[in-house]
């Protein structure tokens, strides 16, 4: 695949993630290939690939569930020797692939769940009705065990949860997986909400055109190589992209 235009982060915008030389495996196979990726801060970056690709990989990567060589370092702090759970109380925060809500549990029992390295009260209680505003569904069936909710649901749900966390740096690992294309719509919106709101995404997506067009930059990866980096119009325009990935 022919690459689109490289770019660097926006203007006197620090990076807030770095990744260099990413190299990880499942046995023997090796899935990351020597990956190089940035995001600064305050950037919508998005990651688009064929499944299989090794997208969720990078970002159990990213999250402290897939040992790597190579280096990564968050606002210009070595992760190496930093857990998943450490990750989180920094600011990495995942909303998972296939939503992975609890169940059994209440819609807004859920929600606090995503607060629960916090110990602010009053905050947590404050954003908990930030969530609410957000997605007002979540109030009306807050009682509901969140096996209730529809799928689209779920997923508004599950992005609810990471936003209790505070997060510094959001990774949506395919946000619009098993979605009808109306609720795909309004799942992105939201992705574009939070972007005008500042806050650091990574929206990880089979979906490159929903991805890159809400996406600052983006890069295509295939069978854990970056094929292809740019703006996100960029990607959008460029042949190969179109080819593979938008059936133009």
């Amino acid at each position: 695949m022919t690459s689109a235009a490289p770019f660097n982060a926006l203007p006197d915008t620090p990076n807030l993630l770095e990744l260099s030389g990413i190299t990880t495996a499942y046995g023997r196979i090796e899935v990351l290939h020597g990956l190089e990726l940035r995001i600064g801060a305050g950037e919508t970056v998005a990651l688009v690939g064929a499944n299989g690709a090794g997208k969720s990989t990078l970002l159990r990567v990213i999250s402290g569930l897939q040992p790597a060589s190579g280096a990564l370092r968050f606002d210009g702090a070595d992760l190496a020797r930093t857990d998943a759970a450490e990750r989180v109380r920094r600011g990495i925060v995942q909303v998972p692939e296939g939503r992975q809500v609890f169940t059994g549990l209440s819609v807004e029992d859920n929600l606090l769940l995503g607060a629960y390295t916090r110990r602010d009260k009053k905050a947590i209680q404050q954003d908990l009705e930030k969530q609410y505003q957000r997605f007002p569904i979540l109030k009306d069936k807050r009682r509901l065990p969140a096996g209730t909710l529809s799928g689209g649901q779920q997923q508004m749900l599950a992005m609810g949860r990471a936003l209790m966390a505070r997060p510094r740096l959001l990774l949506l690992d395919e946000p619009s997986m098993g979605l009808a294309p109306l609720i795909i719509e309004q799942i992105f919106a939201i992705v574009g909400e939070l972007k005008q709101e500042g806050i650091t995404l990574f929206v990880v997506e089979q979906n490159a055109a929903e991805a890159l067009a809400v996406a600052d930059r983006g890069y295509v990866l295939e069978t854990g190589s970056i094929v292809a980096e740019g703006h996100g119009q960029a990607l959008l325009d460029n042949d190969s992209v179109k080819a593979a990935y938008l059936g133009g």
